[in-house]
């Protein structure tokens, strides 16, 4: 893993779920819907406009993996993303599997209640729980 000090409010290096070329995908410490991830380019630049040919040529094989995953984990049945960059001004995407029944793991009840996401509903989780997750994803 190359210097990330620029997204370290992203704990990469506690929550990588995936490491790719130039993307690295983390779990999000706000857990919206189960396995909820911020996928973030390993070069810091302000704006999806400045992405580079081989940053924008891997992206799809990011998000294919994540998708296949958490399909494959948890059942999602589709995904939403969200690029704003508003407090992070360097590109990254939050990434929400979106699901259509309530799961059951690590003793909680994750229920994805079809809405808008609302980033200031959703509590921080622990990061024993994070780690998780997180791992649950990587196996």
């Amino acid at each position: 893993m190359s210097d990330l000090t620029f997204m370290n409010k992203f704990k990469p290096k506690e929550r990588c779920i995936k490491e790719f070329k130039h993307w690295i995908i983390c779990i999000r410490g706000k857990q919206t819907t189960l396995g909820a991830a911020v996928l973030l380019l390993k070069r810091e630049t302000p704006s999806v406009a400045t992405l580079l040919p081989e940053e924008s040529e891997e992206f799809p094989e990011v998000v294919k993996w994540y998708e296949n995953t958490c399909k494959e984990k948890f059942g999602a049945i589709k995904f939403n993303y969200i690029i704003m960059m508003m407090h992070d001004p360097f590109v990254h995407y939050h990434a929400f599997p979106r699901y259509d029944k309530n799961i059951e793991l690590f003793n909680i009840t994750w229920e994805d209640k079809n809405t808008l996401t609302n980033f200031s509903q959703v509590e921080d989780l622990n990061e024993d729980i994070l780690t998780k997750i997180k791992n649950y994803m990587k196996d």
